[in-house]
């Protein structure tokens, strides 16, 4: 067990994934909004509760002025403008490089269904997902050299999911968020923040994954 300020590491550490940096980011998200995260968690079970009860689902009547009005969203950042063929791969090595190779306009690195969340996979997910961002992800085998072409794929990534706990991180001895911890490890070692944001099925968990610090 490792400890940067009050986040502590349950499993192996590694400094060049798991930087200080990265795990003072972890604590700030954690603090910012996981209590607001654990509330959405417990609105969604009740409402889940209230729909198998019967409970038809029906738009809030706080939006209804939203709903009738005349409005469009902002347009998409031009590297996503042309989606015509995207596709979602594992957050392996080989698979990686692959997929940013594959002239399809975009590739999601899928840290949740694609990948098997042992310690081992999410850590090497990390670094290879540093690496594709720093155009330097590369790997050696017997049989051939897997390098980045000059024109690849636009790179999302899909962190694990909103309500599923990360083990192997505690902040104030209680269970951190995967997706937090995927947040908060990517956004210092790449520099930029190219998520795909997890499903919600409630109007609260659209609001406060809109506005992340």
């Amino acid at each position: 067990m490792s400890t940067a300020a009050k986040v502590e590491l349950v499993g192996r550490s590694d400094s060049e994934v798991l930087t200080r940096g990265a795990l003072e980011f972890v604590e700030l998200l954690h603090r910012e909004l996981n209590p607001t995260r654990l509330e959405l968690l417990s609105r969604r079970r009740e409402r889940q509760e209230r729909l198998a009860a019967g409970e038809a689902p029906a738009f809030l009547e706080s939006t209804r002025s939203v709903r009738e009005s005349d409005w469009s969203v902002a347009p998409a950042p031009p590297d996503l403008r042309d989606r015509r063929c995207e596709i979602t791969g594992p957050v392996e090595r080989k698979m990686m490089i692959n997929g940013l190779n594959s002239r399809a306009r975009a590739f999601m690195a899928d840290f949740e269904d694609a990948c098997s969340p042992t310690w081992t996979n999410l850590i090497e997910g990390q670094r290879n997902l540093r690496d594709a961002v720093r155009g330097t992800i590369s790997l050696e085998t017997a049989e051939k050299t897997y390098r980045l072409s000059s024109e690849t794929a636009t790179l999302l990534v899909r962190p694990r999911g909103w309500h599923l706990p990360e083990r192997h991180i505690l902040v104030d001895g209680g269970l951190g968020s995967s997706l937090l911890a995927r947040r908060g490890h990517s956004r210092p070692a790449t520099g930029v923040d190219p998520l795909h944001r997890p499903d919600r099925d409630d109007p609260g968990g659209v609001r406060d994954g809109r506005d992340p610090p």
